[in-house]
């Protein structure tokens, strides 16, 4: 498992799982709160994908965050699920 290193968003952990299946995405959770998936190269309407925890419990600041700060960043987060991630597919 690779942490994501290009951005951090207080609070929230962000990494890879080092075998995983496209698209390019990375997870993202608040301890106790919340899990996503973030399709990094997707649109904002796309891009997240509920994993644990309700989706109304995101707060939409975290919610805005992850987006904002996915879009900005979507070069490096392409180049680090290439290093990162072994993909079969």
């Amino acid at each position: 498992m690779g942490k994501v290193d290009c951005f951090n968003l207080a609070g929230i952990y962000c990494w890879f799982y080092s075998q995983e299946h496209r698209p390019p995405h990375f997870h993202a959770k608040r301890k106790g709160q919340w899990e996503v998936r973030v399709f990094f190269q997707m649109g904002r309407t796309n891009m997240i994908q509920w994993k644990k925890g309700p989706a109304n419990r995101i707060d939409r600041r975290d919610l805005d965050a992850l987006c904002e700060m996915a879009e900005r960043h979507r070069a490096e987060l392409l180049a680090e699920w290439e290093e990162k991630v072994y993909c079969d597919g």
